[in-house]
């Protein structure tokens, strides 16, 4: 059962880890547009509710049922403390795209709102993206040692 729950966990992180990744590329390379704007907000929160989302709770509930299995070593517990905090994180960047989101598409599109809540979305992805890379490199290692 654990090896079936680590394979769905790291099948789950992958594409969460994709996602981001993918976000950040077409977050970056838009041109400084209403319309590109607009575009990329309905873009990010579509991808956000129908793969982001499911991936990392997925993570959690995976993780959750796994940390329950084993004996919490320090090291363990930090790679935890990493993902929760992408976690958390990252659930603060979907709150972040769903506001910039109503700005984009409300009737008098105020770009200096929406470039402000961009600007705060982009610095907690960047966390979420270093706290992933974090536990994903402790998880790495915890299976290379075993």
């Amino acid at each position: 059962m654990m090896k079936i729950l680590l394979f769905l966990h790291l099948v789950l992180l992958s594409v969460w880890l994709g996602c981001v990744l993918v976000e950040a590329i077409y977050e970056h390379s838009i041109e400084k547009t209403d319309a590109m704007r607009i575009f990329v907000s309905r873009l990010h929160w579509t991808t956000d509710k129908f793969i982001e989302i499911p991936a990392f709770v997925g993570v959690l509930l995976t993780g959750a049922v796994m940390a329950t299995q084993v004996p919490l070593t320090p090291l363990l517990t930090l790679q935890i403390l990493f993902g929760l905090t992408a976690i958390v994180f990252n659930a603060i960047c979907v709150y972040l795209v769903v506001r910039r989101l109503r700005h984009a598409e409300a009737l008098e599109f105020d770009v200096w709102a929406w470039e402000a809540i961009d600007h705060k979305q982009h610095l907690y992805g960047a966390v979420v993206l270093i706290e992933l890379v974090l536990a994903l490199s402790i998880g790495g290692y915890l299976y290379v040692a075993a």
